[in-house]
């Protein structure tokens, strides 16, 4: 597994975060986790209603030979339906999952299970697999925020992802926070670039939170080149951060142009993402 052995040797993991197509569509998905080629070491597959299922198109991308990252979603769900996936999931060579609650509306189970039940069950049936949560940067109560999360690294998470990061001192005390606690643990940040206000605004909306003021005066601007840049520079923040181990690129775009696919594999480069060790 590329993405979990570039952690354990100290160097800056990458990843890119997808939407799989409404329905299986082979060349599609390929298309889409082929985004930024071999410029990242594992392909996170978002698990969304109406979608082609996030196990589903792992198991089609396993099978090409990419490295899939498989969202593994609670919500709605009963302890044997999360026991069946994962077993599918290991049959079919999947060797790595995020454990998240999902956004969507969904009747609770008559057997629901927790996340970190979900994340203790991925790590016994994955073995030598990495299971991975995630962090609400965002949360108004950041004490809450570390409450919900410190028990999801003891059932056996042994690396973080965030919301979108737009400057990486909104990641640092969660960071330091989890060094202290469980130090062997990974903080995976996901950046975004957004080229457009609309994008900026929809993002705002999403996270809850305001854009930093520079980033909203650039994107008011709609100077490509501008934003694109900003997008560089919280890149190399993230890369020079010391408690940021790699990070996830998700597009705006559901379904992403070669072009942009190509300028984003330039940043990842220019910021110096693809070659930085880090401290193991």
């Amino acid at each position: 597994m590329r993405f979990r052995r570039r952690l354990e040797e100290g160097k800056f993991a990458l990843a890119l975060e997808i939407l799989p197509p409404q329905r299986p569509l082979p060349k599609v998905l390929l298309r889409r986790a082929m985004l930024l080629g071999d410029t990242v070491q594992a392909v996170n597959v978002i698990q969304r209603p109406g979608r082609q299922s996030s196990l589903e198109a792992s198991l089609r991308l396993q099978e090409a030979g990419i490295e899939p990252a498989w969202h593994l979603v609670t919500r709605g769900r009963s302890r044997a339906e999360v026991v069946t996936d994962l077993r599918a999931a290991a049959e079919g060579g999947i060797g790595q999952v995020l454990c998240i609650l999902g956004d969507h509306a969904a009747e609770e189970s008559a057997e629901p299970i927790s996340i970190r039940d979900a994340i203790a069950l991925a790590c016994e049936t994955l073995g030598s697999g990495i299971v991975g949560a995630t962090l609400n940067q965002y949360g108004r109560d950041p004490d809450a925020v570390l409450r919900n999360l410190f028990p999801k690294l003891q059932a056996g998470a042994s690396y973080v992802q965030t919301q979108p990061v737009f400057e990486a001192s909104s990641v640092e005390p969660y960071a330091r926070a989890i060094d202290g606690q469980h130090s062997e643990t990974r903080v995976i940040a996901m950046a975004m670039p957004l080229l457009t206000p609309e994008a900026g605004r929809k993002i705002e909306q999403r996270t809850g939170v305001e854009l930093p003021t520079a980033l909203r005066e650039v994107l008011a601007s709609r100077n490509e080149a501008l934003a694109w840049a900003a997008f560089q520079a919280t890149v190399e923040e993230l890369v020079e951060a010391p408690y940021i181990d790699g990070v996830a690129i998700m597009t705006f775009e559901g379904d992403a142009s070669p072009e942009t696919g190509e300028r984003i594999s330039e940043v990842l480069r220019a910021a110096g993402a693809t070659d930085r060790e880090v401290q193991a």
